[in-house]
């Protein structure tokens, strides 16, 4: 699981949401918690998601790099990753 997920996960409610369903009987009534996120819970989930998305696609830049480099290429690492840091925050 990702740390959006486990945020998802930790983040939920079950406190809201309440619905009555089923068969009621003079004793018990079903009542039903449907699990929520607030908005700016959700608005965290989808930005973890998107750090979690950076930091893969510069790992991933950052063993390209290396490659290209060892055959001399001669590239500027922190420049090529820290653009597209910038980049992908600015979207």
């Amino acid at each position: 699981m990702n740390k959006a997920e486990d945020y998802i996960i930790e983040h939920t409610r079950n406190c809201s949401n309440q619905s009555k369903w089923g068969v009621e009987t003079p004793n018990k009534s079903i009542i039903y918690v449907q699990p929520w996120l607030t908005p700016d819970q959700a608005r965290m989930a989808v930005e973890i998601a998107r750090e979690e998305m950076i930091e893969k696609a510069c790992e991933y830049l950052d063993g390209l790099i290396e490659i290209l480099n060892d055959r001399g290429h001669g590239l500027k690492k922190e420049l090529i990753i820290g653009g597209l840091k910038q980049a992908m925050k600015d979207e």
